[in-house]
């Protein structure tokens, strides 16, 4: 079938298949699932044989074009050559997913990896070779979904990569602990994680953990990940190339809606009802506070001549995402939500910057220092860029002190 006639065809399949989501759960036809893999496999063996005996990379390119072409739901680009990551930063040019290095033997975890933005970061990570870890909130058949669709387009161009998806509640800080120290107990190495999940903008929400859902979502939760993976991340980093063992928190320019007051003194203050995109701004800098905290307090002491865990804080630019999507309700959110997407970008387009930050080779031991526990609100941006109350380090130490305290209400002892 030619391109531009496949890639009409799998949009109208995403058509479809929303159209039948906003009625209920769709559960997956498998039978169709396999037909359709079994009609290309002529393809992929023609692709076989025409890969031969490239290397690992080699081969992850020659096979670019065709594995981007439809992937599940989703319609990719087919991309264009790609340049070095250090012309790309000459040139100005956006970082993209041809620029990641092999990932083979590496493992890495996305929250949020099921849909949206985190599902294309999983996808290229696996792509390059990593085993990933994905872990949501979305319902049964939505995430084992993802990893089928995931599983089977690294199946078809030979990739060494794997994905295999981890069902919690983002909202339970005792379902997010509990993950977090299985994938300790069972994974020999992490390399990279990224903190992708979170609800949009919504109207105020109690947790069952007693805590704002902005808050303990967007936030608290990745405090528990990285704190319980850290340690994991810390031995990985010890034997793996200097710079490349990452943790990358996708935070967002509307943090600078947080409101003017906020200053993270009580769980009192968090819990205290206020407009629905000064929740998700509040919110979106803690993530802020959490990745410098975390490269203060956690990460600047490493011994002479090693490269620590690097950490930094992106945005991933206005992307329409499925959690603008379903956020708010009536005619002006309607209005809103329409003004938006005519200034937005795809959600593949968006996973760029993460991507950047977890696998970047310009970022390496000679120049890590200046990217440690900071914000970039593009890929190749400049540091230091994010708004003052963002910057202010006595809140961001309140920040701190309120995630253990919440922590201790729900484990019995402080985590920090």
């Amino acid at each position: 079938m030619p391109i531009q006639q496949r890639r009409q065809s799998v949009s109208e399949g995403v058509r479809q298949r929303r159209m039948s989501a906003s009625q209920g759960p769709v559960v997956p036809d498998f039978k169709d699932f396999k037909q359709n893999r079994m009609s290309s496999s002529s393809q992929a063996a023609q692709r076989r044989m025409s890969i031969g005996t490239q290397s690992p990379e080699a081969r992850r390119m020659s096979t670019s074009g065709g594995r981007r072409m439809s992937i599940g739901a989703y319609t990719l680009p087919v991309p264009a050559p790609a340049l070095p990551d250090g012309v790309n930063k000459i040139l100005g040019k956006r970082f993209k997913p041809e620029n990641i290095p092999d990932l083979t033997g590496r493992t890495a975890l996305v929250t949020g990896g099921t849909s949206g933005i985190g599902y294309f970061d999983a996808l290229e990570l696996a792509l390059a070779g990593a085993k990933v870890i994905l872990v949501s909130t979305t319902t049964s058949w939505h995430g084992k979904q993802a990893e089928l669709d995931i599983n089977s387009a690294l199946k078809e161009c030979d990739s060494e990569g794997s994905v295999v998806w981890h069902a919690i509640d983002m909202s339970c800080l005792k379902s997010v602990d509990d993950l977090a120290q299985k994938v300790v107990a069972e994974e020999s190495r992490l390399d990279i994680l990224m903190c992708n999940a979170g609800m949009g903008q919504s109207a105020f929400v109690m947790s069952g953990d007693g805590l704002e859902k902005h808050f303990e979502v967007n936030t608290l939760a990745h405090y528990v990940v990285a704190m319980r993976l850290l340690p994991l991340m810390q031995r990985t980093a010890a034997y793996a190339p200097p710079g490349t063992v990452r943790i990358v928190m996708q935070s967002s320019e509307l943090h600078r809606m947080a409101p003017a007051s906020t200053r993270f003194e009580s769980k009192a203050e968090v819990n205290t009802i206020t407009d629905e995109t000064q929740m998700y701004g509040r919110a979106k800098l803690g993530i802020i506070y959490l990745t410098r905290e975390l490269a203060q307090r956690k990460l600047a002491t490493y011994p002479p001549g090693t490269v620590p865990v690097l950490i930094m804080a992106v945005h991933p630019g206005s992307v329409d995402t499925e959690i603008q999507k379903n956020c708010e309700s009536g005619p002006i959110a309607k209005a809103k939500r329409l003004f938006a997407r005519l200034n937005t970008m795809s959600d593949e387009r968006g996973a760029e910057a993460c991507l950047w930050a977890a696998t970047c080779t310009d970022i390496n031991r000679r120049n890590w220092k200046q990217y440690q526990g900071k914000y970039f609100a593009e890929a190749y941006g400049r540091s230091d860029s994010e708004s003052n109350l963002a910057k202010d380090e006595e809140i961001s130490d309140n920040f701190w002190e309120l995630c253990a305290v919440c922590t201790k209400e729900q484990f019995g002892t402080e985590l920090r």
